[in-house]
């Protein structure tokens, strides 16, 4: 079939359909073996409390240089998003009481995205779709708060507010680098220039204050903070095992795998990954970038999860927004090429629990999806998809000269 074939009308629903049936079979096989394979190895949240010792020191210089905790391995805008859970009674009980309310929030905003289409009674199908979130949960890590950030960007993004919409990107990128590829949403009307730089400096200043913020001199902060993440790169990056094999979906994740059943190191293959992905993902979104909003959102959200050398499982909450966002456009279109239908599909099978399937046999459920994801990257430069807007909702579609 074409991709550029016309979808019909009843595809979204017999797509949600057969995801809900292959996502009900994979919940059920966990049940017939008696070893869990549903999540890594160590104890549940173990992301929210591993650092609490580290932080005792924090706002000096061994924070960085005590080797009695775990070393802190994010950028500095993580840090004070860990200081604030600390400061509470309870971390765990701070983050559970988050991840609640932001659960419940997402449903509401889902449920009032969906009602204009008729297709609200399908959110009886989400708790199929939610094992992105449920890993997120079960690790207790802090993309919880770039989910919020992203997501209620992406919002004010399709309402055109472009400048608060970069802000909410930028600071998410301060948090965990990655997220500045969302600027790139701001780089093809020029009226949106002003946001992409917005985003850029709101980035920096992030940066900067919060490495001076964290102590005890900027220098020494800053140091600290780049060997930490330098030691991540050692430890996650120039590293594969099993747990990589199975919740690593990155673009770098088949080079993993290679590595790994060699029982070698990928790290010789990472500067060629940096440059061959760096390749693609521009030539492609040279492309994208002359296409409507929905090609741009979902493929900068494809390739915000996929282009980092280490993305686990609980990254791609963020493929939620663009599954609501092409179910409605799909499900409100005669005319939405088969390519926007096929993109849907893949969306919803990178929700799936897959590792369910090493209860049959081994699988290298990763550099499975990194594949689908690449095909998602591919799928959304094919051919525009129509965007049909709800009053003044949406940016405006023409570029400007």
């Amino acid at each position: 079939m074409r991709l550029n074939a016309t979808t019909h009308p009843r595809w979204p629903r017999a797509v949600l359909l057969l995801a809900a049936t292959a996502a009900a079979l994979l919940w059920l096989l966990p049940l017939f073996t008696p070893h869990s394979v549903l999540f890594p190895p160590g104890p549940n949240y173990a992301d929210i409390t591993v650092y609490h010792g580290r932080f005792t020191l924090y706002h000096t210089h061994k924070f960085f240089t005590s080797r009695a905790f775990s070393g802190f391995a994010y950028p500095p805008g993580a840090a004070p998003i860990y200081e604030f859970f600390y400061n509470t009674s309870s971390a765990l009980n701070t983050y559970l009481t988050l991840a609640a309310l932001t659960t419940v929030l997402a449903l509401l905003a889902a449920w009032l995205y969906l009602r204009p289409s008729g297709l609200t009674r399908y959110l009886l199908l989400l708790p199929l779709f939610s094992f992105p979130l449920i890993i997120l949960i079960q690790r207790a890590n802090i993309e919880l708060i770039l989910w919020l950030l992203i997501a209620l960007g992406l919002i004010l993004y399709r309402r055109n507010l472009a400048i608060p919409a970069a802000i909410l990107f930028g600071l998410a990128a301060a948090i965990k680098l990655y997220p500045i590829l969302l600027l790139g949403l701001f780089l093809t009307h020029r009226q949106h220039r002003r946001a992409f730089f917005i985003g850029l400096a709101t980035a920096a200043v992030a940066l900067i204050a919060a490495t001076t913020y964290t102590g005890p001199t900027f220098l020494i902060a800053a140091h600290g903070f780049t060997t930490g993440l330098g030691n991540f790169q050692n430890h996650y990056i120039d590293k594969a095992g099993s747990v990589e094999v199975a919740f690593d979906h990155s673009l770098f994740s088949p080079f993993k795998y290679i590595a790994f059943s060699n029982h070698t190191s990928p790290a010789p293959w990472r500067p060629l990954y940096y440059l061959l992905a760096g390749a693609f993902a521009l030539l492609l979104f040279l492309r994208v970038r002359t296409l409507p909003s929905l090609n741009r959102i979902v493929f900068l959200i494809a390739a915000m999860v996929c282009l980092p050398p280490v993305s686990f499982t609980y990254t791609l909450v963020h493929l939620y927004v663009p599954v609501l966002l092409l179910l409605t456009a799909i499900a409100a279109s005669r005319t939405m090429p088969f390519s926007a239908t096929a993109t849907l599909a893949l969306l919803l099978f990178l929700t799936l629990p897959l590792v369910s399937l090493n209860v049959l046999q081994p699988t290298p459920t990763g550099p499975i999806q990194s594949c689908v994801l690449f095909a998602i990257l591919i799928l959304c430069s094919l051919t525009p998809w129509p965007d049909k807007k709800r009053s003044n909702q949406f940016i405006p579609e023409t570029r400007s000269s």
